[in-house]
């Protein structure tokens, strides 16, 4: 049995088989993604053969891209293994993608902290245990332990804790290793990331 409630969609989801993004539509998101997977910051946790960490970039009010669901142990990902998600409801906890994989299990966290602020274009979810501690215990925002991962709750509380703010990080309590950087561009979000790893690496 799989120790970790983990890469589980959590929504209804409904996938419109469609061609896959446009390559220009993920390179900034892949750039980083590809670091992140180097430093151990996305991929797939090997007992439980189960993936995590997760990226997009708004396209427009509603819609963006993401990484497909269980992608995870891919050091690099193609076009196809990025999905459109093209709306998403909070009332009934739903999400319509468009593409040929299903979307991340966190979509709908992701549309919540869309929805927070115009100005958030892009997001980045990542895992790291010591980070993750080190932000928890520290005066870092942070989503309470009883909020599970990609659900309505979950996009609920990141709507409204971010409903000022147009880049930063949070962390996830109730969601293991769990932390989302957020910001207007690709650059500013990734930095988010590395600067707080740099942190970490001083303290150890």
């Amino acid at each position: 049995m799989n120790t970790r409630d983990e890469g589980l969609i959590k929504f209804k989801l409904t996938l419109k088989r469609a061609p896959a993004p446009e390559k220009t539509q993920v390179i900034a998101l892949e750039k980083w993604r590809a670091l992140f997977f180097k430093l151990g910051l996305v991929g797939e946790y090997p007992i439980d053969n189960i993936g995590y960490g997760n990226l997009s970039s708004r396209l427009f009010k509603k819609t963006f891209i993401i990484t497909g669901s269980q992608t995870g142990h891919l050091a690099h990902l193609q076009a196809h293994h990025y999905t459109k998600v093209i709306d998403c409801d909070l009332k009934k906890g739903s999400v319509t993608a468009e593409g040929l994989i299903p979307p991340s299990s966190e979509s709908l966290t992701h549309y919540g902290i869309y929805e927070a602020n115009p100005a958030i274009q892009y997001i980045y979810h990542v895992h790291h245990q010591a980070l993750w501690e080190m932000l928890k215990d520290g005066p870092y925002d942070c989503i309470e332990e009883d909020i599970g991962y990609g659900t309505l709750e979950m996009a609920e509380a990141a709507k409204v804790l971010l409903a000022d703010k147009t880049s930063g990080v949070f962390v996830m309590k109730g969601h293991e290793d769990g932390i989302i950087a957020y910001a207007p561009t690709a650059e500013e979000a990734g930095k988010i990331i590395l600067e707080l790893y740099r942190k970490l690496a001083t303290r150890q």
